[in-house]
């Protein structure tokens, strides 16, 4: 489903009039929509690991304690076995534990995220790399976390997307809802088990 087939499936369920654009339509109920269906996007991004939404990234040593910028599309590294060298597991340490290390260029061990930024140590030797595997907030095919087209496709399972989207504007609309967002919540936990791409 692209934005504009995800609108008007929503204009279909809550009687409002369907239409041939959404981002450029003047129309009020357009333009909230897009707000709404952003506000689902996000949540669905953060609440669930989805396979589609997970990204390897190659981290370069120059034998410093680099700053590796993981990108502003950074959602969360991923749980269990995130970062590896050479096929070893490289560990998580918390500020406290990394304040008593001090500078060593080797074969890493444990690492340390501070927002977007990963430290490695020992440190990187230069041109020695490390794996990182992280789930990315950029949702939709334009490679960001919001529709700007209606051509836009969700990388998150769209009739989940529409669900959310249905729930959401019944609540804020004051129309019964509770039903909507159960079926949508319990959507959420079916795929949440089954969407992570970690098992066949």
């Amino acid at each position: 489903m692209t934005l504009l087939t995800i609108f008007n499936a929503l204009a279909l369920n809550i009687g409002q009039q369907q239409s041939e654009a959404v981002i450029s339509s003047p129309r009020r109920e357009c333009a909230e929509a897009v707000t709404m269906a952003n506000d689902v996007g996000n949540e669905l991004a953060r609440r669930v690991d989805f396979g589609a939404l997970r990204q390897t990234q190659t981290l370069t040593g120059d034998g410093t304690d680099k700053l590796h910028d993981l990108g502003a599309g950074l959602m969360r590294v991923i749980g269990g076995i995130a970062v590896t060298y050479l096929g070893a597991i490289v560990r998580p340490l918390t500020q406290a534990e990394w304040a008593s290390l001090g500078p060593v260029v080797g074969a890493p061990r444990y690492f340390l995220l501070e927002g977007q930024i990963m430290r490695l140590w020992p440190y990187l030797a230069a041109a020695t790399t490390a794996t990182v595997r992280i789930q990315s907030r950029n949702w939709c095919s334009n490679g960001t976390d919001e529709w700007t087209a209606d051509t836009q496709t969700s990388l998150i399972d769209e009739n989940l997307m529409l669900k959310g989207l249905v729930a959401r504007w019944r609540r804020q609309k004051g129309m019964p809802f509770e039903d909507y967002e159960a079926e949508y919540e319990a959507d959420v936990a079916d795929i949440a088990r089954a969407d992570d791409r970690a098992r066949f």
